[in-house]
């Protein structure tokens, strides 16, 4: 005859090796090294989605007369510049030029009280802002304010 207190280990280790069979080459079932195995009632993740995330372009280009445009988003190098002169042309009759090109990047403009400014990336919009003030104020003096902040955002592509 069993004891009852025999009978219950026996219970409890047969239930383990039972719960505990997703285990790692050379480790007995119902060890700490197994994980229980996944419950038949359909409460499984949902599948990860399959994809790739690619990178964004951006730039800013600027015209003689201080007009400023810029472009963020965009998959090829040529059509953040081609983007960014049209905004800025769009905003004045002067001919615009790409001053500044940026790939998964942040980047931030300042302008000084006298019409001068200074634009600069960073890995973040507050450290561009951040970097971008300080270099203005220390080339150009007196107060700086932000004229310009934007990132470029990856994009994900679904397989």
């Amino acid at each position: 005859m069993i004891r009852p207190a025999l009978a219950l280990i026996l219970l409890i280790f047969s239930t383990a090796a039972f719960t505990q069979t997703r285990c790692p080459v050379g480790a007995q079932a119902g060890s700490a090294q197994c994980m229980p195995d996944e419950p038949a009632t359909g409460t499984t993740p949902p599948p990860r989605p399959t994809g790739e995330w690619i990178k964004t372009w951006g730039a800013i280009a600027t015209s003689e007369l201080g007009n400023t445009g810029v472009s963020t988003g965009y998959v090829e190098k040529d059509a953040a510049e081609a983007s960014a002169v049209s905004s800025c042309e769009k905003l004045g009759k002067e001919k615009c030029q790409v001053s500044l090109t940026f790939f998964n990047q942040c980047v931030a403009a300042a302008m000084s009280d006298s019409g001068k400014g200074a634009a600069l990336t960073s890995d973040t919009l507050e450290k561009a802002s951040s970097l971008v003030k300080d270099r203005c104020e220390s080339l150009y003096g007196g107060q700086c304010r932000i004229t310009l902040s934007a990132c470029t955002d990856a994009v994900f592509n679904k397989f």
